[in-house]
């Protein structure tokens, strides 16, 4: 039978067939291979998908019981802050107590704390919120004690440990923090109370007394325990000075008025007799060095300034002028008066004492002739870096000027001490020194003094402080302590310097309780750590 086609159109169609045959093979091949592999993109990314909502849920629990930990160490921490805020301050202890208490910290610091918190150490915190739960434990221990000549600081370590929970969850979180906590006991130096109103007050007046007085404190940077008014039923402002004389005449007072008229002649250079003591100016000078300054009468101005590195200090009286110049640095001094100029190659000791009323206080500036003149309006430091200075008056001191240390800049009110390590106090006792005879004794921001003045000083007042004048704010960067308080609608913005205590830095020659006190004095953060 013949082919319709040709052999070599059939032999073209055998072979085309073979290929169709062969390329459906390929197909199929390729087809379970795409499969394979889209199928396993899809387990892997259920795969991932499942790890990345256990990751995630870990996160969130971590989160949590994170949040958990944090609360308990908050919680913990202001309820310390609130129980030591809440205890007297100062509170006044008997000589009992206070050796008692001496002998705790030396050797039980501890137990002070028991006392001042009124809870037994250590404190336990528990708290919960919905699924979270917290558990913290406040503690301390004793770091250092530092014993003065009349009173102690005490530094202790507190830790707060804290763990965070979670309801239906085995994992736990941790955290820890750590404070230091001073505490000071003893017959005090005026300067560490921020401000004391040393007079008996009702409860509400106490309640408004800032608010009314339109006082104000600046916020501690470090110190948890921010400042606030001490009010005390009277006598924590000493009425005896003895002590503070004994340092300025370098004799020993038991009593001033036990001091004899003769004596008193010979420790100022003058001959013995029983004359009165002429009004004036006097250095204190004996085999051992140089004292401090007395000055006998009303002083009509006292001037500090700043001369290279010298101290300047002008006294003025209507019997004349004296000026004092001493530079601790090249241990020179200047003492100027009526009749001679004497170089000593010693300085004194930076006590100012006044058996009378100081009319005018300030800074000043030294003019190209060496005088000294009293600057208002311009802030002109005129305490020198590293200088201490006591001025102690029997009766009423009058501020005309600002009183600035070298080494502080005040910036839109806020003073910045980094560079400063000077001190100044000023005490005006309000009882005469060698007779048994009350004074005046305030001090007193003069009405002519500049609207806005600044003052780095602690200022102790017997009879009292106040601002005379309208529309006065005055920025005290220190401490004040004061048997009664006038503002006459001007204000107080207080800044305490909160280096006073840290290591040697407690104050020179300065009032102090005459009964012991304790007071809480900081609480200062170290350090957070997370586990």
């Amino acid at each position: 039978m013949k082919h319709p086609f040709s052999p070599k159109i059939q032999a073209w169609r055998w072979l085309a067939k073979q290929k169709n045959e062969k390329a459906r093979g390929t197909i199929s091949l390729v087809t379970v291979f795409l499969f394979f592999i889209f199928s396993t993109l899809g387990l892997g990314m259920l795969f991932l998908s499942q790890i990345h909502l256990k990751l995630s849920a870990f996160k969130k629990n971590s989160t949590f019981l994170q949040y958990a930990a944090e609360n308990g160490i908050k919680q913990s921490f202001e309820s310390v802050v609130q129980l030591l805020t809440q205890s007297p301050s100062p509170f006044v202890l008997t000589p009992e107590k206070f050796d008692e208490f001496k002998e705790n910290g030396q050797n039980h610091g501890p137990k002070i704390i028991e006392e001042v918190l009124g809870e037994n150490l250590p404190l336990i915190l528990k708290e919960s919120w919905e699924n979270l739960s917290w558990e913290c434990s406040a503690n301390f221990f004793l770091k250092a004690f530092k014993e003065q000549e009349k009173y102690f600081s005490s530094i202790s370590r507190m830790t707060l440990d804290s763990e965070g929970m979670m309801k239906n969850l085995k994992p736990r979180r941790k955290s820890s923090l750590e404070a230091e906590l001073r505490i000071l006991a003893g017959y005090l130096p005026l300067p560490f109370l921020p401000f004391l109103l040393d007079k008996k007050i009702g409860q509400d007046e106490k309640v408004n007394f800032m608010e009314k007085n339109n006082i104000s404190f600046m916020p501690a940077k470090e110190n948890s325990i921010q400042p606030r008014i001490s009010f005390s039923e009277g006598g924590l402002i000493p009425e005896d000075v003895s002590g503070l004389l004994s340092a300025a005449l370098k004799i020993k007072i038991f009593y001033p008025q036990n001091l004899s008229r003769p004596q008193l002649r010979l420790v100022l250079g003058l001959e013995e007799s029983n004359a009165p003591i002429p009004e004036g100016v006097y250095l204190i000078k004996d085999d051992l060095g140089l004292g401090g300054i007395y000055i006998q009468g009303d002083l009509e101005e006292i001037i500090f300034a700043i001369q290279e590195d010298f101290q300047v200090i002008s006294f003025r009286m209507p019997q004349g002028s004296w000026l004092l110049k001493f530079s601790p640095s090249q241990s020179k001094t200047i003492f100027s008066t009526q009749e001679n100029t004497i170089f000593y190659d010693l300085v004194p000791n930076g006590m100012i004492v006044a058996n009378g009323k100081i009319i005018s206080l300030g800074g000043g500036v030294v003019d190209s002739s060496g005088n000294i003149t009293l600057v208002k309006e311009e802030e002109i430091p005129s305490i020198l870096k590293g200088v201490n200075l006591t001025i102690i008056s029997s009766d009423q001191i009058t501020v005309s000027s600002h009183l600035i240390h070298q080494g502080v800049k005040w910036q839109d009110g806020v003073p910045y001490i980094k560079d400063s390590n000077s001190q100044l106090i000023i005490f005006s006792t309000g009882k005469d020194f060698w007779e048994d005879a009350s004074r005046e004794g305030k001090i007193v921001i003069d009405e002519d003094a500049p609207q806005e003045i600044k003052i780095q000083a602690s200022l102790t007042a017997g009879g009292g402080f106040s601002i005379e004048g309208e529309k006065k704010i005055v920025h005290l960067l220190g401490s004040l302590q004061a048997s009664n308080y006038t503002s006459n609608n001007n204000a107080l913005k207080i800044a305490v310097d909160e280096k006073l205590g840290e290591g040697d830095n407690f104050p020179l020659n300065s009032p102090a309780t005459p009964s012991p006190i304790l007071l809480v004095s900081s609480l200062k953060v170290k350090g957070w750590k997370e586990y």
